[in-house]
């Protein structure tokens, strides 16, 4: 109905890309794939779900449409937990050094911290933007500025006020 009315009042009809969603053989293809992954790398699967528990809750919250951050705590989150799973399979993929891991204070610090610098920056990066954009509008309406005034010096003060033009004698 919107559409129609901007049609009959002559403006451009402009429509938002919606975004595909997987269709559900694609999700149940990925955790029939993934499945035998999780199986064989069983102490890894450990690890990993534990490490990554931030991510999750990050996604749950996340309302908006783009996840943004989910994003961004998933991917500081994953490079927190990725020294865990070396340390793991540095030692042997084994459910042992799993639960050593897992039980480690110093691991758990690592994955979470990582995890909670990327709840810090989703939350600290909107200001600096903001700041950052400000302060080139600033700059630019001083330029602006400048200029209008070399233009009032060099035509008067017709150019400013639009009534009267004082134009420089003409050359000839």
């Amino acid at each position: 109905m919107a559409t129609a009315k901007a049609k009959a009042r002559g403006r451009p009809v402009v429509r938002k890309a919606k975004r595909s969603k997987p269709k559900p053989w694609v999700k149940y293809l990925v955790m029939i794939l993934l499945f035998p992954f999780a199986a064989v790398l069983l102490p890894t699967t450990l690890v990993f779900s534990v490490m990554m528990a931030p991510t999750i809750v990050a996604y749950v919250t996340d309302r908006s449409r783009e996840k943004y951050l989910a994003i961004t705590v998933g991917l500081m989150n994953l490079a927190g937990t990725l020294p865990a799973i070396i340390a793991l399979w540095s030692r042997g993929q084994s459910h042992a050094a799993a639960m050593d891991i897992i039980g480690d204070v110093f691991s758990w610090a690592v994955a979470y911290g990582a995890a909670g610098s990327g709840w810090l920056i989703f939350g600290l990066m909107p200001a600096l933007v903001a700041s950052y954009f400000k302060l080139t509008t600033d700059s630019r309406i001083m330029g602006i500025v400048r200029r209008q005034k070399a233009l009032i010096a060099d035509w008067g003060h017709g150019v400013a006020d639009g009534t009267e033009l004082s134009l420089p004698p003409e050359e000839g």
